[in-house]
């Protein structure tokens, strides 16, 4: 099983870690994850204690608007008022936080 799991394998490369704790994702395998700028990526440790990288695709509020326009309208809301509304709020959330600290 082990010569298997080997012949799977495939080495991206390697990335060095810088004083901030920040890496940079080799070019080849964020072509292979599909990954661009904004995504997350997530890392899962398995019970034999190797890591797993899990890539997060973001979602633009865009996109979550036109999945969800059918049920947003049978509830009569105005989706670019409820999207104004939002982003307005978590600007106002952004300076408040600026301000604390």
């Amino acid at each position: 099983m082990a010569a298997k799991q080997a012949a799977a394998e495939h080495d991206f490369g390697e990335a060095t870690v810088t004083s901030k704790g920040q890496i940079t994702v080799p070019s080849a395998l964020r072509q292979e994850l599909g990954v661009s700028p904004g995504d997350r990526l997530r890392f899962v440790r398995s019970p034999d204690g190797s890591i797993r990288l899990e890539a997060r695709k973001r979602r633009r509020i865009v996109d979550f608007a036109r999945a969800n326009a059918f049920r947003a309208g049978e509830a009569g809301l105005d989706l670019d008022k409820a999207i104004d509304d939002s982003i307005t709020e978590a600007m106002a959330e952004r300076e408040r936080r600026s301000r604390q600290g």
